[in-house]
């Protein structure tokens, strides 16, 4: 039953394929996966918190003399403003973002020459966890851009100047990226076997456009959310006084039984000597969990280390009989659905539940959003 399950998504990929293409297949895909998501979480188009400010942000990006504690953040309120996706039509950018990450994933994995089904496992990771679902709960936030850019930085890693213009890229969209640079200077030395030297130059290269558009932002006005408020002792206490309790349930539901994968191989990896996939995976989750730290928004800050799942599963690939690999997948992905979604926060869980199940619980008075 699951083997011929297998067999017909991977007959239908390779199908589509043939007839539209890989480019066009992809977009295809990510629709369709757009679409299920869609259903397995009720989206909402109502822009709110740090949407509104990004929307605001968009209108005029370089208006230093309106108050906006996300100034920092620009890239994606810049694009907004540049094809006309500005204000209220903004997040309609972050929604079109939202569904082009999956086809560029599948997209990227094919000319990797992993086979199609495989390919489609990996944007099933991506496409039913936290790094699409919670864009489609929060509009116009921008948190998919920069995911975007980081999933470009680890798979173009073995041309390092391109890896380090996504980076760069991920850095002017939010500064949180910064906590991928050990990951990726490391995986760039493991991929590449360059001079460190010349992998670190690069990457500090691509740092620069971020700290010089934010010393001219330091210098003309005044933002919030600077460095001084994240490490302050009040904002500190104020995160860490409710992640000691959210923090297992927060972490869980990223991507929920998918940690299998990164968790499997970090145990493994440390068992067989390979010191440096070990500790590419704990950098990752590491600098995700740093996060968490300074800000609140626990899961969210969370989803950021989204690249230990595909790159564990890509390792594991190799250590496993294909076929029952395939299978166990398989039926992960089918289990997960199951685990009614949730992000937590500050002020503890918040249900991601699909259209119909709030419907029918609110027609027996027992509303769950």
């Amino acid at each position: 039953m699951i083997q011929k399950s297998i067999q017909s998504i991977s007959g239908f990929l390779i199908r589509l394929e043939s007839k539209f293409g890989l480019l066009l297949s992809s977009f295809i895909i990510a629709a369709m996966m757009l679409a299920l998501a869609m259903i397995y979480v009720q989206p909402n188009f109502t822009v709110t918190f740090h949407g509104i400010r990004f929307s605001a942000l968009s209108e005029n990006p370089f208006d230093l003399s309106t108050p906006n504690p996300l100034r920092y953040r620009i890239l994606t309120p810049l694009i907004g403003y540049l094809l006309f996706l500005r204000g209220d039509c903004f997040f309609i950018l972050t929604l079109m973002a939202t569904g082009i990450f999956p086809a560029i994933l599948y997209y990227r994995y094919r000319r990797k020459n992993f086979e199609a089904i495989d390919a489609f496992f990996l944007t099933c990771f991506i496409s039913f966890s936290c790094v699409l679902l919670l864009p489609l709960v929060a509009p116009a936030y921008t948190d998919i851009v920069t995911w975007l850019f980081i999933f470009l930085a680890f798979s173009f890693i073995e041309k390092t100047p391109m890896s380090a213009l996504f980076f760069s890229l991920a850095l002017l969209n939010h500064e949180s990226s910064f906590v991928m640079l050990p990951a990726l200077l490391l995986f760039s030395y493991y991929k590449n076997k360059h001079a460190i030297f010349k992998t670190l130059i690069l990457f500090l290269i691509a740092c620069i456009p971020h700290l010089c558009y934010r010393w001219f932002v330091y210098t003309n006005t005044d933002t919030a959310y600077n460095l001084s408020f994240y490490f302050s002792k009040g904002n500190i206490f104020f995160t860490m006084k409710k992640l000691v309790i959210f923090l297992p349930a927060a972490f869980f539901y990223c991507f929920k039984l998918w940690w299998i994968f990164p968790v499997y191989f970090t145990v493994w990896a440390g068992y067989q000597k390979k010191y440096i996939e070990f500790t590419i995976l704990i950098l990752i989750i590491a600098g995700g969990l740093s996060l968490v730290v300074i800000g609140y928004d626990y899961t969210r800050m969370l989803v950021i280390v989204f690249p230990a799942v595909l790159l564990s599963y890509e390792w594991m690939m190799g250590q496993f009989e294909p076929e029952k690999f395939r299978k166990f997948t398989f039926l992960l992905i089918l289990l997960n659905f199951l685990i009614l979604q949730y992000h937590f926060n500050y002020d503890g869980a918040q249900p991601m539940f699909p259209w119909i199940l709030n419907k029918v619980s609110e027609r027996f008075g027992i509303p769950l959003l």
